[in-house]
């Protein structure tokens, strides 16, 4: 395994040959390494990852991760799981032998992150944010597992830190959100807060429509994609999962807000998009509101929950819910349970009620048992956004 000496340049290279997983035999040349034993550890680790050996560092399994999830995974699910990886797994982590790492290690560096404080607020990580951690070294290590021959996951021998869900979900009731809106002057936040608040659509929906994407036939959105801006660069990606792709319709005050928006944005295209602006400028705008209102603050994301909550009150089951947020109705029902506290008696009421047959006009499902349509749902908020009497701007 020998090095070279770059004489022009002063530094060391490694040059080689090495057979790929297709069995094709290549050569592998790397440049500017200051020590000979830099190139040569290159190298070694270098065949060690073409190998897929337990031997191989924390760092070599951490690109074949990547590289196993570039196809797999959604373009902001992998900056995320990036981000997560380089900032707190990886720097304790990176020169361990993988087959090495043991339940202790894994114990030392769970009890590091516990007392880790965010560098933007000098708070303590909250208990989401560190299970989320926690699962990508596990993540990793089952990789290793599964395609690597590492004979076992150290992280199943250690319990996990932090917790699946917020013990605490937050949202808006509607007259919250209406005492907020209320003080939004900017045309352009004003309907982007109106359309997330009434259709629960994700921000990056949201910021990814476009006027052919409002449906004047059935006064509706048609949810095919998300939008975000990285390093500057505008990015649309897909939804977030199958179930995304879906027509959302909007109450009739909602539907003429966006259409007299649109109509004044200069030269707006059919592909442009509406909201022109970013997350990150919502969220802000969105504090801004809260504080001039005297109303607890909440994420954008929030506005989503607060819709799922509002419509849980106007009685409508999981399914419906579910299709029109665009998750699987488990999902609704494990990040949603704890708002229909009081529902159990409802239910107990509804079935009373069916004793002796079917009881017909029951609020949330027609003659053939089946959920409300979209149609129906945004008739509904329209009438509840009537019943508080609020002026539509």
């Amino acid at each position: 395994m020998p090095a070279y000496k770059d004489k022009e340049r002063g530094t060391w290279y490694a040059k080689f040959y090495y057979t790929d997983w297709k069995g094709e035999y290549k050569q592998k040349l790397k440049r500017g390494f200051r020590l000979e034993r830099d190139a040569k550890e290159w190298e070694r680790q270098f065949l060690l990852k073409v190998a897929g050996s337990p031997k191989m560092t924390f760092q070599s399994l951490v690109e074949l991760y990547y590289e196993d999830f570039e196809h797999r995974v959604r373009g902001s699910t992998q900056d995320t799981k990036k981000s997560m990886i380089e900032t707190h797994v990886l720097p304790v982590f990176k020169s361990k032998i993988i087959s090495e790492i043991t339940n202790a290690d894994v114990r030392r560096w769970q009890n590091v992150m516990l007392k880790k404080t965010n560098p933007r607020n000098r708070k303590p990580y909250k208990p989401t944010y560190l299970r989320s951690i926690n699962s990508q070294l596990s993540a990793i290590l089952n990789f290793a597992v599964e395609y690597y021959d590492l004979p076992k996951n150290p992280c199943n021998r250690v319990k996990a830190i932090g917790k699946k869900r917020a013990d605490e979900m937050k949202f808006w009731t509607l007259d919250q959100f209406n005492e907020v809106i209320a003080g939004e002057e900017h045309p352009g936040y004003h309907t982007a807060f109106m359309t997330l608040y009434w259709t629960g659509i994700r921000v990056g929906e949201c910021l990814a429509l476009s006027p052919k994407k409002v449906l004047d036939d059935i006064q509706s959105l048609d949810i095919t994609e998300t939008f975000k801006r990285k390093d500057g660069e505008d990015i649309f990606d897909d939804p977030k999962t199958e179930n995304s792709v879906r027509v959302v319709s909007t109450p009739d005050f909602l539907f003429q807000e966006l259409k007299s928006y649109m109509k004044a944005l200069y030269g707006l295209g059919k592909d442009d998009r509406i909201f022109y602006f970013t997350k990150t400028a919502l969220n802000k705008e969105l504090d801004r509101l809260a504080e001039k209102a005297g109303i607890e603050r909440i994420r954008v994301h929030d506005l989503r929950h607060s819709h799922v909550a509002l419509m849980i009150e106007l009685g409508y089951r999981t399914h419906a819910i579910a299709q029109r947020i665009g998750d699987t109705p488990e999902e609704v029902h494990r990040t949603y349970a704890h708002l229909y506290p009081g529902k159990s008696q409802d239910i107990a009421r509804e079935l009373s009620r069916h004793k002796d047959g079917i009881v017909r006009g029951t609020a949330s499902l027609d003659d053939n048992g089946e959920v409300y349509n979209e149609r129906e749902i945004a008739e509904s908020l329209q009438a509840e956004r009537v019943f508080h009497d609020v002026k539509v701007v």
